[in-house]
């Protein structure tokens, strides 16, 4: 891992900075990662503060924020992109009152997400209605790329739903493929020529 080779050569880091290089830096390219190591050479001590601008510098990337709501009324935290609180949902409330909470690692397990975030959509199923909304986010929902193994395939409650987006996707990749293009525009009518 590489927050190992950071700390082989530079010593025990701290546990804040080892889950910021765990969840920030492990996935950059071998050429990325050596740069760092050899610019954070040039800093006694290493920061949270140091790495992120040794990550900047090199990279020419912002460093990942993080953010996701609390509701007013009961205190769950869940995805920004949730229309409303998920714990009041199933109370039979509506609360739309949220603070926002940020931070520079990812969300805690705590936090609520969804694969559809939509509250109501024509007559697609939602998460917010489904049985198996607990614990069921999956990253690669939806992604046509993406194939599970089959045991993640035999025990995902959202495999439906996962399926027929996959499959639509797909379908509109072809018609990508294809050299079709969304038109947004539509030609002027007389009224404003």
């Amino acid at each position: 891992m590489f927050v190992d080779e950071v700390e082989g050569k530079h010593g025990k880091l701290g546990d804040l900075e080892r889950q910021w290089i765990s969840e920030n830096l492990e996935k950059l390219a071998d050429n990325e990662k050596l740069n760092i190591l050899r610019e954070l050479e040039n800093y006694k001590v290493i920061t949270l503060k140091v790495i992120k601008e040794v990550y900047t510098a090199i990279t020419g990337k912002k460093c990942n924020g993080y953010y996701w709501a609390v509701c007013l009324e009961c205190g769950c935290e869940y995805d920004y992109d949730l229309p409303m609180c998920p714990a009041c949902y199933e109370k039979k409330l509506e609360c739309r009152a949220r603070a926002i909470k940020t931070s520079e690692f990812q969300p805690p397990m705590k936090v609520v997400r969804y694969n559809k975030t939509f509250l109501k959509y024509e007559n697609e199923h939602s998460c917010f209605n489904c049985e198996n909304r607990k614990e069921s986010y999956c990253p690669h929902f939806g992604n046509p790329y993406y194939n599970c193994n089959s045991e993640e395939l035999h025990s995902c409650g959202c495999n439906a739903c996962c399926s027929t987006l996959k499959s639509a996707q797909r379908k509109v990749d072809e018609w990508r493929k294809k050299g079709n293009k969304q038109n947004y525009a539509k030609p002027l009518s007389k009224e404003y020529l």
